[in-house]
């Protein structure tokens, strides 16, 4: 370990923040199937304003409205306390909120406003090409966690913006996960360091980005 003082700082601050069960944060069954009922009404959405825009005479595709049902966004679980339904309706509203963002268009979009290059971003973060084009040329592309995260960091995005990217995914930060309590550690402290980083993980039992 080369750096002992970084490694007892995380150290630290996982012993604050880590709890070894599932928590209200990380996205549960339920979260996960409206973010898919957001996912699929965008793609409905989307079709239907290519064949406003390409075709004179239409008929409005009542389905795709109907699909999405607003009012199964108020579900919760009550069973599970106040804290948890408070916790899932802050992620609803975090979810509803990316909407109108993918995650591939906030992924060029903040790649963008940071004047890195693609190839930048996907060297940084440990994503090989081919990868990083599938995102670009699929605006519903569906990442896994490890990749946004590797983003956060390859675009040193601050703690509230990798937070929007991860939701724009369909994830969150959880404190039931190691990984994700380092992650956020560097965020906050705007270290970007992949090597460093990675050495931390490793040094924790975590996974690393390669």
């Amino acid at each position: 370990m080369r750096n002992k003082k970084l490694y007892e700082s995380v150290g630290r601050y996982l012993d604050k923040y880590y709890i070894d069960k599932p928590d209200d944060i990380k996205m549960n069954k339920e979260m996960k199937t409206i973010f898919d009922k957001i996912t699929e009404f965008r793609k409905k959405r989307a079709v239907s304003k290519d064949a406003i825009e390409s075709t004179p005479d239409f008929e409005i595709d009542e389905q795709a409205a109907e699909s999405f049902d607003v009012s199964s966004m108020q579900k919760t679980k009550h069973t599970e306390g106040m804290s948890s339904t408070i916790a899932t309706n802050r992620n609803i509203e975090s979810l509803m909120g990316q909407m109108d963002e993918t995650f591939s268009q906030r992924l060029l979009r903040l790649t963008d406003e940071r004047g890195m290059t693609d190839s930048e971003a996907y060297n940084k973060a440990y994503v090989d090409r081919r990868h990083f084009s599938k995102i670009r040329k699929d605006i519903n592309y569906a990442p896994n966690k490890k990749t946004v995260l590797a983003f956060t960091i390859a675009l040193e995005l601050s703690i509230d913006e990798a937070k929007g990217l991860l939701n724009s995914a369909g994830f969150a930060f959880s404190r039931s996960s190691k990984t994700d309590i380092i992650v956020a550690y560097f965020l906050q402290n705007k270290i970007y360091d992949m090597f460093e980083i990675n050495e931390i993980l490793d040094a924790y039992g975590q996974p690393i980005f390669e």
